[in-house]
């Protein structure tokens, strides 16, 4: 909770992937992406609830067994596409689970932090109701948006507001030799 308002946070891990099979649960420094997202969260001094949602059992299984987690949220068909939105799985999110405050966390970055989590949240409080995070360009860590920006807007907003991290909090897997890094 920050000023008396609650905070979601989502970890949309889909089971499939593109161009990684089975990405989500793919080893990156010992620990699977999907366990690199949950452990960010875990100390944020703002988030009330933590989900994961997914359209495989096996990431739900593992998500669930897991203390930091507040919770699994199996996505409907439609919305487990590559083609689906991000913006679309926190909706869906949000409607389940009404919040004022809305934390989407890519799996694909595993090197953010607890503390970028928390200063995007701060730096949201600050302005119109979304940030998001960047170094040299977006790069998908932390989106951060008030339910009602959310009803209203997707991420390519031109309004949204920026939050800076460190180069190497930065990394964004998308290929295989992304693991490496």
């Amino acid at each position: 909770m920050i000023n008396g308002k609650t905070v979601l946070a989502v970890i949309p891990a889909r089971g499939g992937s593109r161009r990684v099979p089975r990405k989500n649960l793919r080893e990156y420094r010992g620990k699977s992406l999907l366990l690199w997202a949950m452990h960010s969260a875990k100390d944020s001094k703002y988030i009330d609830l933590l989900l994961t949602s997914s359209d495989d059992e096996e990431i739900l299984s593992i998500a669930a067994q897991q203390p930091q987690s507040g919770g699994c949220l199996w996505r409907p068909a439609e919305l487990a596409t590559d083609d689906a939105s991000s913006e679309d799985v926190m909706r869906h999110a949000l409607a389940l689970n009404p919040h004022d405050w809305i934390v989407l966390l890519q799996p694909t970055s595993p090197n953010r932090t607890t503390e970028d989590i928390d200063a995007c949240i701060e730096r949201a409080q600050l302005g119109n109701g979304c940030v998001s995070t960047f170094h040299g360009k977006t790069n998908g860590a932390v989106y951060v948006a008030t339910a009602d920006w959310l009803a209203e807007h997707d991420f390519s907003h031109m309004g949204m507001m920026k939050y800076e991290m460190e180069e190497s909090h930065s990394l964004d897997i998308d290929y295989l030799e992304d693991f490496l890094k």
